[in-house]
C-alpha cells in the first residue's frame, strides 16, 4: 500500500504545483504597482480556476431543474428594471443567484420590450437554471451570453446556457478568452456588438482580472440618456473589485476612461450585492461626506425591503466611491493605490512617481 500513498502524494504535489504556477494573480516586479500576495493565496487562486473546482461548486450551488431556487443573500427578490429607470424600451431582469457563498451575485437578462423577435442577452449567467426560467417566463430568445470575466461565479453557467441555446454566442474578453467557458466571440476595448435593436459597447477595465470587460447596452435610436452598464466585479456601488490580476496604474487609467466615455445618467449594474458593505466603509473613511451617508442609508432601506441596490446612477459614484473619484478626476494616485490594497509606503512612492510624470508632461 505504500506505493499508493507515494504516488498519491506525488500526484497531489504535482497538482498543487501546477495550481501555483497557473495562478494569474499579479506579481510584484511584473505588474507594479500591485499588492503583494502570499504563496497560499496564489495557490488557492490557481485552484479556483480549475475545472475540478468548477464542477464541485456547480454541484453544490446551481439550482437544480424542477426545484425551487434556494434562498438568496438577505432574501433578495428578482426585479425587472423598466422604462421608469432606463427611459426607453430597454428592460433588465435582475436575478440574484448562488445564495450567500460569494456574497450575493447578480445575473442579468437584457432585452428590448418592443423587439418583435424577443431577442435577449444574458450577462454573467452563473446559475443557468435561474436564467433559463426567466427567459422562458418572458418568452425570450437567448442570442448572446456576455461574460464580464472568467471567475466561476460569473462564467460558471456558460456551458449549460450554451447547451440550452446552441446558437447563442458566448462573449468574453480577448485577454482571458481561453479561461471563459464556451467563449466563441472574444472582444476588447472599443468593440461593438448588435443584438436586434440592442447596441452593446465593450469597455476594458483591467484590474480584478486581466481581461475584465464592462458592457454598455442601449436601444438603438432611443432617446434614452440612461444606458445600462454591466461591470461584473470591476466596479461596484461604492467601490471596486479587488486588484487581483493587474497593475493599479492600468486600472486607474482605464477606470478614468470609462467615466469619461459614458453619460452621467448611465445605470450601473454590478456583479454583487456589496453596496451596504462598501458604502459603510466609505462613511468610515469620510465621516463628513453627506453624500456617502445618504447613499448608505438608501442602500440600507432597500436591503431591509429585500430589494437589490442595483441599478445606481454612475455619476453618483464620484461623490462617495474613492476609486472612481480619484481615477475620473485624475486625482491622488497614491490614495487610489492604498484603496487597491497596496501598503502605504509603496502606494506613496507610486503616487509620487505618477505626480512627477504628470508634471513632466
Amino acid at each position: 500500500m505504500w506505493w499508493i500513498l507515494r504516488y498519491g502524494l506525488l500526484l497531489g504535489g504535482g497538482f498543487l504545483t501546477f495550481c501555483y504556477f497557473a495562478s494569474t494573480l499579479a506579481r510584484v516586479g511584473v505588474d507594479d504597482p500591485c499588492p503583494s500576495f502570499p504563496a497560499v493565496l496564489r495557490l488557492m487562486y490557481g485552484l479556483f480556476g480549475t475545472r475540478i473546482t468548477h464542477l464541485v461548486l456547480g454541484h453544490f450551488t446551481h439550482t437544480k431543474p424542477g426545484q425551487p431556487q434556494p434562498p438568496q443573500l438577505g432574501g433578495t427578490t428578482q426585479q425587472t428594471v423598466g422604462e421608469d429607470r432606463t427611459g426607453s424600451s430597454l428592460r433588465v431582469g435582475v436575478l440574484p443567484v448562488l445564495g450567500e457563498i460569494f456574497g450575493g451575485n447578480y445575473a442579468y437578462v437584457v432585452f428590448d420590450k418592443y423587439d418583435p423577435e424577443r431577442r435577449c442577452v444574458a450577462v454573467d449567467g452563473a446559475d443557468p437554471e435561474v436564467v433559463l426560467r426567466y427567459i422562458n417566463e418572458k418568452a425570450l430568445k437567448l442570442t448572446h451570453v456576455l461574460t464580464t470575466h472568467w471567475h466561476w461565479d460569473h462564467s460558471g453557467g456558460n456551458r449549460k446556457l450554451q447547451a440550452a441555446w446552441p446558437e447563442a454566442l458566448v462573449v468574453g474578453g480577448r485577454e482571458e478568452g481561453w479561461r471563459v467557458p464556451c467563449a466563441r466571440t472574444l472582444v476588447e476595448h472599443g468593440d461593438s456588438l448588435s443584438v436586434g435593436t440592442l447596441e452593446i459597447k465593450c469597455h476594458a477595465l483591467r484590474g480584478h482580472t486581466r481581461g475584465s470587460i464592462c458592457y454598455d447596452v442601449r436601444v438603438s435610436g432611443a432617446p434614452s440618456k440612461s444606458p445600462a452598464l454591466f461591470t461584473g466585479d470591476a466596479l461596484f456601488i461604492g467601490g471596486c473589485g479587488a486588484l487581483f490580476e493587474g497593475s493599479a496604474a492600468v486600472m486607474y487609467t482605464q477606470l478614468g476612461r470609462l467615466f469619461g466615455a459614458l453619460p452621467p445618467d448611465t445605470l450601473l449594474f454590478a456583479g454583487h450585492e456589496y453596496a451596504t458593505m462598501l458604502l459603510m466603509q466609505a462613511v468610515q473613511r469620510e465621516p463628513a461626506n453627506a453624500e456617502a451617508r445618504r447613499k448608505f442609508a438608501w442602500a440600507q432601506r432597500l436591503r431591509a425591503e429585500r430589494l437589490p441596490t442595483v441599478p445606481s446612477r454612475l455619476a453618483d459614484e464620484l461623490s462617495y466611491n474613492g476609486w472612481a473619484r480619484e481615477a475620473a478626476k485624475k486625482g491622488d494616485f497614491g490614495l487610489f493605490c492604498q484603496l487597491c490594497g497596496l501598503d502605504q509606503e509603496t502606494a506613496e512612492k507610486a503616487g509620487s512617481k505618477m505626480a512627477a510624470r504628470a508634471k513632466d508632461e
